[in-house]
C-alpha cells in the first residue's frame, strides 16, 4: 500500500522536476505565441476584448507556478485582516505594498490573488531585463506589466503613463509595489540603516528604508481610479512548514505563509511630496512593528498595539490543478511521441535535439530557482529562529 511518505519521496525525484519544467517551458512558449498573435491582430482593434482573452492566457501560465506551491508542495497561507477590509478583496482595483524579505513572499501574494480571483490581472513593477525572459517575461510584456530601468528620469514617465492603462480594465487589477526597491538581506539592511542615520530617518529593524518617489508617483497617478492600498506584511511559520524557498516547494515540502493586511483608502494618502514621504515612513514603521513582533513571538500584534485579527485560511481553487493537468497531459504526450520516434528511427539529429531539450530543461529549472534565491540567505521573519535575531 502506498502511504503519504512514499508520495513525498516521489516529489523529490529530479526526473519529475524536469518534467514539470519542460511542461512549463513548452506551454509557456505556446501561450506566448498565442499572446503575440492576439497582440498584433486583436489588440489594435479591440483592446478590451484582447485584455479579457489575455487574462486567461496569462493565468494559464502563472497558475502553473501556483500549482507548484499549492498542489505539489501543499503550501498555504493564513490571512489576518479585518472583515470590513476583506469584503473588498477581488472587487476593486488596489495598490499592494508588500515587504520583500523572502525568496517566495511574491508567491504568497500570487496565492492570495488567485484565491481572490484576480491572479490573471496581477501587475507588478519589475526590472526591464525581465521582459526578455521567455515565458513569464514575454507574457508580462504583452500584459501591461510595468518594466523599469532604475533611472528615475525615464521611470517617472513610464510609471505615470503605464498605470493609466489599468483604469479602463474590465476587471479588478492588483498592482504590486515593493517600496523598498529590492529584497532584504543583512548587508542591504546595514547599508540602508546607515543611510537612515545620515539623513535623520527612523531606523527599521526588519525592513529597508522605503523609496518615496515611486510611491508618490503611484499615489498621484492612481487617485480617483484605485480606491485603496492593501498594506501586506508577510512572515513564514517554519514550525508548521519548511523554510520559504522555491527549491523546498519543488521538493514537495510545505511552506506556510502568514499575512497581515491593512486596507487603506487611497484618498487618505497626501499628495504633497514631503507629506507623502512621511506617510510612507509611518506606514513602514507599522510594518516593522508587525514583522518584529512576528519574528519574536510568532504573532503579528503581540508586541504592539495594532489591531488584532483572527487568522483565516482562504479555500484553494481547483483551476491551477486543472490547468496544470491539462498542459501536462498535452506536453508529455507530445514528448513521449517524440522520444518514441527517436528510438524507432535512430536519427542522429533527433538524438541531439532530444539531449538538448533535457539540458535546456535542467538549466532552465535551476536558473528559475536561482532568480528567487537570496544571496546570503536571510531568515528574517522566520519563527524558527526568532530568538536568534533579537
Amino acid at each position: 500500500m502506498w502511504e503519504l511518505e512514499d508520495f513525498t519521496k516521489i516529489r523529490r525525484w529530479y526526473f519529475l522536476h524536469l518534467l514539470l519544467c519542460v511542461t512549463f517551458f513548452i506551454s509557456g512558449i505556446i501561450i506566448n505565441f498565442l499572446q503575440f498573435i492576439l497582440y498584433i491582430t486583436l489588440r489594435p482593434l479591440n483592446k478590451a476584448l484582447f485584455r479579457s482573452v489575455n487574462y486567461y492566457l496569462l493565468y494559464s501560465l502563472l497558475s502553473q507556478v501556483l500549482f507548484l506551491a499549492e498542489w505539489w508542495s501543499g503550501s498555504d497561507i493564513i490571512v489576518y485582516t479585518s472583515e470590513d477590509g476583506y469584503q473588498y478583496w477581488g472587487n476593486e482595483h488596489a495598490l499592494i505594498i508588500m515587504n520583500h524579505t523572502f525568496e517566495v513572499d511574491w508567491l504568497m501574494g500570487w496565492i492570495a490573488a488567485d484565491r481572490s480571483g484576480v491572479l490573471g490581472a496581477a501587475k507588478v513593477f519589475v526590472k526591464n531585463m525581465m521582459k526578455y525572459v521567455p515565458t513569464i517575461g514575454w507574457g508580462w510584456s504583452m500584459s501591461d506589466v510595468i518594466f523599469l530601468h532604475r533611472n528615475w528620469q525615464r521611470d517617472q514617465s513610464i510609471m505615470h503613463n503605464q498605470v493609466q492603462e489599468f483604469f479602463d480594465y474590465p476587471y479588478p487589477v492588483w498592482m504590486l509595489l515593493f517600496a523598498e526597491g529590492t529584497r532584504f538581506t543583512p548587508a542591504k539592511h546595514a547599508a540602508s540603516m546607515e543611510f537612515a542615520r545620515k539623513n535623520g530617518l527612523p531606523e527599521l529593524k526588519r525592513h529597508l528604508i522605503p523609496r518615496k518617489r515611486g510611491f508618490l508617483q503611484c499615489v498621484r497617478s492612481l487617485k480617483g481610479n484605485f480606491p485603496a492600498i492593501y498594506d501586506v506584511t508577510v512572515g513564514f511559520n517554519t514550525k508548521l512548514g519548511a523554510e520559504p524557498t522555491l527549491l523546498n516547494m519543488l521538493r514537495g515540502q510545505k511552506v506556510v505563509g502568514e499575512v497581515y493586511v491593512r486596507r487603506i483608502p487611497l484618498e487618505d494618502v497626501p499628495d504633497d511630496e514631503e507629506e507623502a514621504g512621511d506617510y510612507l515612513m509611518e506606514l513602514y514603521k507599522g510594518k516593522d512593528q508587525l514583522l518584529d513582533s512576528y519574528m519574536n513571538t510568532g504573532d503579528f500584534t503581540k508586541e504592539n498595539d495594532l489591531a488584532k485579527h483572527e487568522g483565516k485560511t482562504i479555500p484553494r481553487r481547483a483551476w491551477s490543478l486543472i490547468n496544470m493537468m491539462g498542459w501536462a497531459g498535452l506536453i508529455l504526450t507530445l514528448i513521449l511521441r517524440f522520444y518514441y520516434h527517436i528510438l524507432t528511427t535512430g536519427s542522429f539529429l533527433a538524438n541531439v535535439i532530444a539531449l538538448g531539450i533535457v539540458v535546456l530543461a535542467y538549466i532552465g529549472l535551476y536558473k528559475m530557482i536561482g532568480l528567487t534565491r537570496i544571496d546570503k540567505g536571510s531568515k528574517y521573519g522566520s519563527t524558527k529562529d526568532a530568538k536568534k535575531t533579537e
